[in-house]
């Protein structure tokens, strides 16, 4: 019989743990599941904890004179403040030794991912927290009803000559519950085509801006955050650092997960693509 060695067990351990951590992001992370958050990890290689940001912005339209003037080049920098990788966070936790290797790989898979379901909710906070305080306008005064409070969003963006495809928001408990579901037109939903909305608790589309509706404490308490497309960039290193430890007298082996990410609005001041509603 072949023994396997510690060096061995990590390597399997690790190669499992960091599918988990892409499968868990990609199905509970709200934001990066929004169009509006422009998931660079596949540039992050190997060490990298840095990417150079190209910012957004709207390149002007020129005439072609034929009478052979030149046109005006317009420059695209990358700023000196890239995406900076600066969310290093960690799940740390031990497994006995009378474990078997696939005794401990599978109570691996099942307890690291509910810590990883913690990674992605701390990880929408930050991104949501990111977009905020990037914001373009920040609308205080309550509306009239929540129909309302999403036609000024999709206003400001159409004023703001904000892309028309891909446009996102995310929406607080209390504004989905109390204020969007609680809303007539979207509660008779299935008159008009479709029942969608009061099945799932969740709208698909309002005023072209496709909704999703997230717990995270950076929301407004009353309010939703709307974005353009690539508001913001976010990126992870998608190979997540794993280190293991064997505790001789514990009887036991020490492990921890480690994963580095960050995110940053893709215009340097205030971003036109973001929108805050936070009603007083």
């Amino acid at each position: 019989m072949a023994n396997t060695g510690v060096s061995d067990v990590a390597s399997t351990i690790q190669t499992v743990i960091s599918e988990l951590t892409t499968q868990t992001l990609i199905q509970e992370s709200v934001a990066l599941a929004m169009a509006g958050i422009w998931d660079r990890s596949g540039e992050v290689g190997p060490g990298m904890d840095t990417l150079d940001m190209i910012l957004l912005s709207e390149l002007a339209i020129q005439d072609v004179n034929e009478d052979g003037s030149a046109m005006t080049p317009q420059t695209i920098t990358p700023v000196s403040a890239g995406l900076v990788l600066n969310q290093h966070k960690s799940v740390p936790f031990s497994i006995t030794k009378r474990a078997s290797l696939q005794s401990r790989i599978d109570l691996l898979a099942r307890t690291v991912q509910n810590g990883l379901r913690s990674l992605a909710a701390q990880v929408d906070d930050y991104v949501f927290s990111e977009c905020i305080s990037n914001a373009g306008d920040t609308n205080v005064t309550a509306a009239a009803d929540a129909l309302e409070a999403i036609r000024l969003a999709a206003k400001y963006f159409d004023d703001q000559k904000v892309p028309k495809a891909m446009r996102t928001m995310v929406v607080s408990p209390g504004f989905l519950w109390d204020d969007l579901l609680a809303t007539n037109n979207v509660i008779r939903a299935n008159e008009f085509g479709s029942s969608d909305p009061i099945r799932v608790s969740s709208v698909g589309n309002i005023f072209g801006i496709e909704v999703f509706e997230s717990s995270s404490s950076s929301l407004p308490d009353d309010g939703f955050l709307a974005l353009g497309m690539e508001a913001c960039a976010f990126a992870r290193q998608r190979a997540v650092s794993f280190s293991e430890q064997e505790q001789v007298l514990g009887e036991r082996y020490d492990y921890t997960v480690t994963h580095l990410y960050g995110a940053k609005s893709t215009v340097a001041t205030t971003n036109p693509r973001i929108y805050v509603y936070d009603p007083a």
